[in-house]
Parts: structure tokens; sequence; C-alpha cells
């Protein structure tokens, strides 16, 4: 498990995802559906058997128990990988990294950012747009 869990509760919910048997019999399929070959390895050429399941957009990346389980178990983001592709691309990702920890921090403050400023921002009919107070116009 990594431990670029935000907290403890979030540790505890990635925990319970990879425990549960939703998650056992997803990740068995996704191997299957590969015939247990390594996806990474296939790009380049090579066949190599795959006994891991990576998850392309991290589910400790998510804001709720609900985002994380979409991501979670969503098969467009799960990969089968041999170990040497799962620990290269983690490695390539810098996960647990501090650098990273600072970079995904900026960007959920703008993802949050963006969407408070499409909450109180509207188009009037000829485009323009008018930010608004929760109280009204300013």
């Amino acid at each position: 498990m990594s431990w670029r869990c935000k907290n403890q509760k979030q540790r505890k919910d990635k925990q319970d995802i990879y425990n549960s048997r939703e998650w056992k019999e997803l990740r068995i399929a996704k191997l299957r559906s590969t015939n247990g070959l390594c996806e990474e390895c296939l790009k380049n050429g090579i066949v190599n058997g795959a006994n891991q399941v990576h998850h392309i957009h991290p589910i400790e990346d998510s804001h709720s128990v609900q985002e994380m389980r979409k991501w979670a178990f969503m098969w467009e983001n799960l990969q089968s990988l041999c170990p040497s592709c799962h620990a290269a691309i983690h490695k390539q990702q810098g996960k647990g990294t501090k650098a990273l920890a600072i970079e995904r921090a900026k960007q959920r403050h703008d993802r949050w950012a963006d969407g408070l400023m499409q909450r109180f921002t509207t188009t009037k009919p000829d485009d323009e747009p008018t930010t608004q107070t929760p109280g009204g116009s300013f």
C-alpha cells in the first residue's frame, strides 16, 4: 500500500478496497483480459508475465471515498503489469517524493479554485461573464 494517502482514514479506505471481494475479482479479470501479460512490456515488443494491476490514475488522489472507489473499480483505469514495469512507473511518477506532494497539492488547490470560480460565475446571453457573490452581484 502506498504511503501517499493523506491520512489514516484514507489509508483504511484504500485498504478496504484492496481487501474487497469486488477488487479481487476485478484484479483477476484484468490479468486474464491480457492473458497474464504485462501491457508495458508488450508495447516494447517483449512478452513478460504480469501479476500486478496498476491504477493509471492514482486512487489516493481522490477527494472522497466515493471518488476513490470510482477510480479503483474503473476498468479503463487499470493496467496489467510485471513487477519491474510497475516499479518503474511508480518511480517515474515520483511517488512519495516531496516535490510530487507539493505539485499534487497545487493541482488540488487549482481544481478547488476553478470549481469555486465556476460556482460564482455565470454567462449573460451576450457571453459577458458576470461574477456573483452568494448574496448577489457586485
